[in-house]
């Protein structure tokens, strides 16, 4: 999961200021349909997910998150609009609003009471982790097929390298097939009223 978001918005940045050519503020606020959606999706995420598990959740937001960053390294070239960009970047939004919501009570969930600092801190170091491993694997596909010294160049490598992140969003669903229901509630001793 976050090897995926990581490299895409390492990516997407670069591609809306140089290829684009909007300004750094201006990147940021056409982020606003990928990076906003948590505000509103990932709270009813976190109440799907009580329902319906953490599993399907988490699949679902990370293969909507895959698709949307396809389509964008399907359709980004030097005269891409960015109202062409728009329902991508929603619908990897929404995606990773899913995942974003589900993965920390999954992990959570996965372990006893007395294991949940050990797991949350577990959680956060491999966060972490794929961050930096995430964009290697995009700057690394990137230079294999492009370059920085024009804005073709960059398209071209680009074009690729989002859709290596896409599958890293692919691969993440598919580990989140493996998530199990949780853990079991911990029985709680009935004690009887003498009064009763």
């Amino acid at each position: 999961m976050t090897a995926s978001i990581f490299s895409a918005a390492f990516l997407a940045s670069q591609y809306f200021q140089l290829v684009l050519g909007y300004s750094p503020f201006g990147t940021g606020l056409r982020f606003l349909p990928w990076t906003a959606t948590p505000v509103a999706v990932a709270p009813l995420a976190g109440m799907l997910s009580d329902r319906v598990g953490r599993r399907p959740v988490m699949v679902l937001g990370l293969l909507l998150q895959g698709a949307g960053l396809g389509w964008i390294a399907l359709i980004a070239t030097g005269g891409t609009s960015y109202v062409q960009l728009v329902v991508p970047l929603v619908v990897a939004g929404v995606g990773i609003s899913m995942a974003l919501a589900a993965t920390p009570a999954a992990a959570m969930g996965a372990v006893a009471p007395r294991d949940m600092g050990r797991a949350s801190g577990a959680t956060n170091t491999l966060q972490r982790f794929g961050g930096v491993f995430g964009i290697a694997v995009a700057s690394a596909v990137f230079a294999a097929n492009g370059h920085l010294g024009s804005a073709a160049g960059f398209t071209a490598g680009f074009r690729p390298a989002l859709a290596a992140v896409a599958g890293l969003s692919v691969l993440g669903a598919m580990s989140a097939l493996a998530v199990s229901r949780g853990r079991t509630p911990e029985a709680v001793p009935v004690v009887h009223s003498a009064a009763a």
